[in-house]
């Protein structure tokens, strides 16, 4: 996972155990803990969490030293490389430590310093560009955008008028229209200790070669993962995209469609207007979401589907010629 944020570190786990609210308080062998990180992308040395039983086969195969687990799911593993820690409440415990290593990845906060190699725009346009920001061949950009700190662009883009986008990588041949948000921080807090916390959201936002984003889109960076756009895949007006998103290539999506956090979506799929697509879901490849559909739950490749909850069309037409 790609991150712009300055991470601290590495520290003790019982160090990090002391900033939880709700793991066991156990004494554990001085070992030093060098990030955080998802159970499926955790490397040696990181510490992740489990909160939710549909991801028992992704600690499994996790490289990561730690664990934080709720207390009923330890039968179900037996793990040697893996230090499993038993709190009542992982994923706020996880937030805590996730503050401490990334202690500016909860706040949108913008620190801006004018870059002096792309003051042309600001004259010409009113368009203001970070210092941090770094910009490929023949790129152009409308009236009023912003591209704030950690900002990647490829070459052949193309960002519209009143654009504002931040913590994101922009791959070759990639068009933004007008009035975008792209890079900022995901729809994310938790009550932690009687206080709200927003989540850190320490990823960004990948957008992959040749994407088009239309007009009033919005698009959340990744919390503990990336957001990613893939190749060839369109957006149209109005659409949002939550953080963690997954959209494969050649995908095409209409207008005013929401997709909430940590779901992918795979190749070659194809979304109706004003379709909601529930979190932490899958959908296969070549996957058709018909317009107004709401779904609920995952749907495996090559299908077609419709309908609140969403059905095979099918079922869904049969049901409507009733």
């Amino acid at each position: 996972m790609e991150t712009f944020f300055k991470k601290r570190g590495p520290f003790d786990i019982n160090l990090l155990l002391k900033k939880t609210h709700y793991s066991e308080k156990i004494k554990i062998k001085k070992t030093l803990v060098k990030n955080i990180s998802t159970l499926e992308n955790a490397k040696q040395g990181d510490i992740t969490f489990l909160e939710n039983k549909k991801y028992i086969n992704d600690l499994i195969l996790t490289q990561a030293s730690f664990c934080l687990i709720k207390e009923n799911f330890l039968n179900d593993v037996s793990l040697k490389n893996t230090v499993l820690v038993k709190s009542q409440n992982p994923l706020l415990d996880f937030i805590s430590i996730a503050k401490y290593f990334y202690p500016d990845a909860d706040n949108d906060i913008c620190d801006f310093k004018l870059n002096q190699k792309y003051k042309s725009y600001k004259n010409k346009f009113n368009s203001l560009i970070d210092k941090s920001v770094k910009i490929g061949k023949n790129f152009s950009i409308g009236i009023n955008s912003t591209l704030k700190k950690n900002v990647i662009i490829g070459n052949n883009v193309k960002i519209g008028s009143n654009c504002v986008i931040s913590n994101s990588i922009i791959e070759d041949n990639v068009i933004i229209n007008d009035g975008s948000i792209i890079g900022k921080i995901g729809y994310g807090f938790k009550v932690i200790n009687n206080k709200l916390n927003f989540i850190p959201h320490i990823g960004c936002v990948k957008i992959q070669k040749n994407a088009y984003i239309g007009s009033c889109c919005t698009i959340d960076r990744g919390s503990f993962s990336n957001t990613v756009i893939g190749e060839r895949t369109m957006l149209d007006n109005q659409v949002h995209i939550a953080h963690n998103v997954k959209i494969g290539s050649s995908c095409f999506i209409a207008g005013q469609v929401g997709i909430a956090g940590s779901s992918i979506i795979g190749n070659n799929c194809m979304i109706g207007g004003q379709s909601g697509v529930s979190g932490h879901l899958k959908i296969g490849d070549n996957v058709s979401i018909g317009g107004n559909s709401g779904v609920l739950k995952n749907i495996p490749s090559n299908k077609k589907v419709m309908g609140y909850p969403a059905v095979e069309i099918k079922k869904f037409i049969k049901k409507n010629l009733a």
